[in-house]
């Protein structure tokens, strides 16, 4: 046996080699985990526990703010900004320097945007991604995003080569990659639009809220299309009156955790999830069709004449005096004209579109000088095209030069160009002229036929000349005392429409490209800047929709006479030509199907109402143009309406001679439009005698009108998912006291309407 001692020695040392033993191993298995985490956490992917996130990107963040402290400490601005363009970053007001030079240390400089392949991209915490801050032309800004970005090795230039925290940095060029949180990255301006009112004391709420491009209406007026409140308070008695107003005018209202849902789940579910208002309440999509929504040029208290949404507006009335047309909106078209100088006319009308934000804007400016005096006047109207939404300014001037500078200030203020510069660069995110010619005489014929030289198919290119013909539509003005010498129609200058025509041919051509020849990603983009020059070229009334994508080859189709789509609605047209209305038959002469873009996707929350109907709808020639383009709207401006038996709506009917009567032919032009339309009626309010409406009753849908004489009920066909054809020949209903002799169906949400097929009639009078 060894001695007491020594064994007490051997104890000891087994004891620390153990010890030893244990620690690395305890060492091993921590690398092992931080590394099996590392792993699980990279390349920007999101954590598998709220802990660990929180975590990790606590760390993340220390070291972040560690090297903007060191930056602020150590360099001056001009130092980072050359840092930052020696790394290929570049220097704009998109974001703070001192960030984004400390993202390209910790993470490694940013390669250029993918998208506009120019654009510099930078972190945005609000959306918890890498935006672009470039354009894809200067028609379009870029609305790239990803949390995947390309990088490169930092570098440091030899000028600032001895800066003694410069020297510290890793010179391996190894960089972290970000970690990212799990929350969903917020769309930009996702609350763009909407005007809402929060309880008073949510202040968080209230600047979140604007952050998402919300609209903080301080009122709780008809304004407001969503409200956001606590639970507890909607029970307390301080707040009753709040809980009244709302009710009374159906907004709708959530808690306030709302925002943060958004976070994670998209809005129409944020909205669901969230919803603790127990009144009936209407959407935001039908509060927007009721008040519309504009960001309206700011002016100083008292400055300008504001037209508000809603009245009748005064855009349309063109007079000519001098060299142009005198803006309405000024008063003055009895005693000023426009003015000129030296050849060059002092009046413009510029333009701008963009079809991610909706923006379709329309600027006017002129010099106006009196008949008779040296007195002289700026004019500015601004707006949104196709509305009444907008403003104008009115302002004197002693002298022509004094109203001369200021024109050319405002010019190079909305356009970024000089008034005169012979050629026009376009600027981003500034006004494009559009050149107008008026004129008030009939002008020769063209030497080429119309439609002669068109590649569409016969039948569409008929429709097309039927709807275009200015004629027609003079012939209509007249009707209505509109003296045409007076309000001349307005022409596009010929090389502003042969650009437009270049650019639908280019859409064309990317239509035609598979996905092999150009991503779904690059098409859009392209096709976005295609759509934005087409509509800043060629002003389009949108009303207050955002402007669509041309991205849509074929918006009617001839349907073959031999289809049985075409055969049911022969039979639809025969079957329902009510005897009262004896004074004409009608020829079918082409049928044509519908695509509107937009519409079928708009029509898709109320494809799931019970109770849908193919109607028809009919209207005068002159007015096809717009619903062709836009859609069936409820009392457009430019619209000219024959009656509201029940309130302003769209109307339609399942006689075919019923709408025909819209139609307004003549033996001198016997031909008409009809739509068939696929409406969503749900529960209909009934009636019997006109009723002027404002608003639906609780729970209803739509309005029906109880006519006595009916399609036979027997006689119906169901088609596409349950939509009811009400074919049948006339008979009497079980109505017999009733102001109305045949049905009338009428809504109030252009979104529970989908045209289906365009109809073109001849009326054979008798």
């Amino acid at each position: 046996l060894l001695p007491v001692d020594c064994q007490q020695d051997i104890q000891n040392r087994l004891q620390k080699r153990k010890i030893k033993i244990d620690s690395e191993h305890e060492k091993k298995k921590r690398k092992e985990e931080e590394e099996e985490e590392e792993t699980s956490n990279s390349k920007g992917k999101c954590f598998t526990t709220a802990e660990k996130e929180k975590e990790m990107l606590n760390i993340q963040c220390n070291k972040f703010w560690e090297i903007k402290d060191n930056l602020r400490n150590n360099l001056t601005k001009r130092e980072m900004e050359k840092l930052l363009l020696h790394n290929g970053q570049q220097i704009t007001r998109k974001f703070e320097i001192t960030n984004h030079l400390a993202d390209c240390i910790m993470f490694g400089p940013l390669e250029p945007c993918p998208a506009c392949e120019q654009g510099q991209l930078f972190f945005s915490s609000r959306f918890n991604s890498y935006l672009c801050g470039g354009n894809i032309s200067a028609w379009t800004v870029c609305k790239y995003s990803t949390q995947k970005p390309g990088r490169k090795k930092f570098t440091i230039p030899e000028l600032l080569s001895d800066n003694n925290y410069l020297k510290c940095l890793p010179k391996d060029g190894e960089h972290s990659e970000r970690f990212f949180s799990s929350r969903r990255p917020l769309v930009r301006n996702l609350l763009k639009g909407i005007n809402f009112f929060i309880q008073p004391d949510l202040h968080d709420v209230k600047k979140n809220i604007e952050k998402l491009g919300g609209t903080i209406v301080a009122q709780l007026t008809s304004k407001v299309m969503l409200a956001i409140f606590s639970e507890a308070s909607l029970h307390s008695e301080s707040y009753s009156n709040f809980v009244l107003k709302m009710s009374e005018k159906r907004i709708a209202c959530v808690s306030e955790s709302f925002v943060d849902q958004l976070q994670s789940i998209p809005l129409h579910d944020a909205l669901a999830k969230c919803k603790i208002n127990s009144w009936d309440a209407d959407s935001i999509e039908v509060k927007r069709d009721q008040i519309g929504y504009s960001s309206l040029e700011k002016t100083t208290p008292g400055s300008s004449k504001r037209k508000k949404f809603g009245q009748e507006s005064d855009h349309g009335k063109v007079i000519i005096k001098g060299g142009g047309a005198v803006h309405a909106c000024s008063g003055l078209h009895e005693i000023a004209h426009v003015y000129q100088q030296n050849g060059k006319t002092y009046d413009v009308v510029l333009n701008a579109v963009d079809v991610d934000s909706g923006r379709n804007s329309y600027y006017k400016l002129q010099i106006l000088k009196h008949d008779h005096l040296d007195q002289f006047w700026v004019s500015r109207a601004w707006g949104r095209i196709g509305t009444t939404i907008g403003s104008h300014l009115l302002e004197s001037f002693d002298t022509a030069l004094e109203a001369i500078e200021f024109f050319c200030e405002m010019y190079l203020e909305k356009t970024g160009n000089d008034w005169n510069s012979e050629k026009f660069v376009k600027h981003s995110n500034k006004f494009y002229p559009v050149k107008i010619e008026y004129f008030t005489k009939i002008r020769s014929p063209p030497k080429i036929r119309p439609g002669s030289k068109s590649a569409l198919p016969k039948a569409v290119k008929e429709l097309m000349k039927l709807i275009f013909n200015v004629q027609a539509f003079k012939h209509t003005m007249l009707e209505f005392s509109v003296d045409m010498n007076k309000m001349p129609l307005g022409n596009l200058a010929t090389d502003q429409i042969q650009r437009a025509f270049n650019i639908l041919s280019q859409v064309k051509e990317i239509l035609k490209m598979d996905n092999n020849q150009l991503s779904e990603m690059e098409r859009l983009i392209k096709i976005t800047d295609y759509s934005n020059q087409f509509y800043t070229l060629i002003p389009h009334n949108f009303g207050i929709e955002p402007p669509t994508l041309l991205n849509t080859e074929d918006l009617l189709k001839p349907l073959s006479k031999r289809s049985a789509k075409y055969k049911r609605i022969v039979k639809y047209a025969q079957n329902t030509h009510a005897l009262t209305h004896d004074k004409y038959t009608l020829q079918i002469e082409n049928i044509f199907s519908v695509d509107r873009s937009g519409e079928f996707e708009r029509y898709a929350e109320f494809k799931k109402l019970h109770n849908r109907m193919l109607l028809w709808h009919g209207s005068r020639l002159s007015n096809f143009v717009g619903i062709i383009s836009q859609g069936l709207r409820i009392a457009p401006p430019e619209s000219l309406i024959s009656g509201h038996m029940f309130g302003k709506g769209i109307y339609f009917a399942d006689m075919v001679s019923k709408s025909a009567n819209y139609c307004n032919a003549t033996t001198e032009d016997p031909y008409g439009l009809l739509l068939l339309c696929e409406v969503a009626l749900g529960d209909m309010h009934e009636l019997t005698e006109p009723e002027f409406l404002t608003k639906l009753p609780r729970g209803k849908h739509s309005v029906k009108g109880l006519g006595m004489n009916v399609p036979n009920p027997a006689e119906v066909e169901i088609i596409d998912d349950g939509v009811v054809v009400p074919l049948g020949k006339a008979v009497q209903s079980n109505i017999r006291e009733s102001s109305l002799q045949y049905n009338e169906y009428v809504i109030y949400n252009v979104k529970q309407m989908n045209i289906k097929y365009l109809v073109k009639m001849k009326f054979q009078f008798k």
